[in-house]
């Protein structure tokens, strides 16, 4: 079922009591560093402490500062997230208007906007879109997993950050893979509060297209863009029926940039 027929009530499954303010100003991450490294339970999940869709905003200084949201666009709910310097994925059944502005912030907060000029689905409830122009160096593009014959075994259990219409990150598991009735696979996500690794979330309607990461490497590697409710569950970035198709879409659009590819 699509996040936009979902009727769910808005709610956060907590670890604990209410968020604190950790101060963790520190932006470095080494290439070691995994989520559960990241995440910090209680703290504040919100990317953002001040957002401005018209102007720069103020970053957060919880845990979350660690994570390079730059590549998101948070300023309309139907969110847009940077493959290659021109590129955008987002939910098929949730696309952003054509042409309608696309805004970035930087690590500190600075502003960029750009224009979605044009949208194709890809596959199963994936699409990608152009920008006017590409983004310029200081705003994150996400890499891809490799395709691995055996990254379902490999991900299970590995924290992921996930994101929603709010501006704010959670942390769930890998549950698993599947395949998808549109073609591709799809990514299952879980949640176990008993764990107390940062904050958990029931997805609800306007999540969709949120995208969620592992890290890898010291940085965000895109594995799913939300499709459904509950823990979550999207399109598999790391299928190689979705790296083939995405790749011919970007073709077809134009633009400048391509898709870069990480091993787990």
């Amino acid at each position: 079922m699509k996040l936009s027929a979902l009727c769910l009530p808005l709610s956060c499954i907590l670890t604990g009591c209410a968020g604190v303010d950790s101060g963790a100003s520190n932006l470095a991450v080494s290439r070691s560093t995994t989520v559960r490294d990241m995440a910090v339970a209680y703290d504040n999940p919100g990317i953002f402490k001040k957002y401005d869709a018209l102007g720069n905003s103020v970053m957060n200084t919880t845990w979350t500062r660690k994570f390079d949201a730059s590549g998101i666009s948070f300023n309309h709910k139907r969110t847009c997230t940077l493959v290659t310097r021109q590129h955008v994925v987002m939910a098929a059944h949730y696309k952003r208007k054509v042409p309608s502005s696309v805004v970035f912030h930087d690590r500190n907060g600075r502003r960029l906007e750009r224009v979605l000029v044009s949208a194709v689905n890809v596959v199963g409830d994936c699409a990608v879109g152009l920008l006017n122009e590409p983004v310029p160096s200081g705003y994150k593009v996400y890499p891809l997993l490799a395709y691995d014959a055996n990254i379902a075994e490999k991900l299970k259990g590995e924290f992921v950050l996930v994101t929603d219409q709010k501006k704010r990150v959670f942390v769930h598991e890998v549950g698993g893979l599947g395949k998808s009735a549109g073609g591709g696979s799809m990514i299952f996500l879980r949640y176990d509060a008993n764990k107390k690794v940062g904050y958990g979330k029931i997805l609800v309607s306007g999540d969709s297209g949120n995208p969620s990461f592992i890290m890898k490497n010291g940085e965000p590697v895109l594995i799913e863009t939300h499709h459904t409710g509950g823990a979550g569950a999207g399109p598999f970035y790391g299928d190689p029926v979705l790296h083939k198709k995405l790749a011919e879409a970007i073709q077809q659009l134009g633009g400048v940039g391509r898709l870069r590819f990480v091993r787990w």
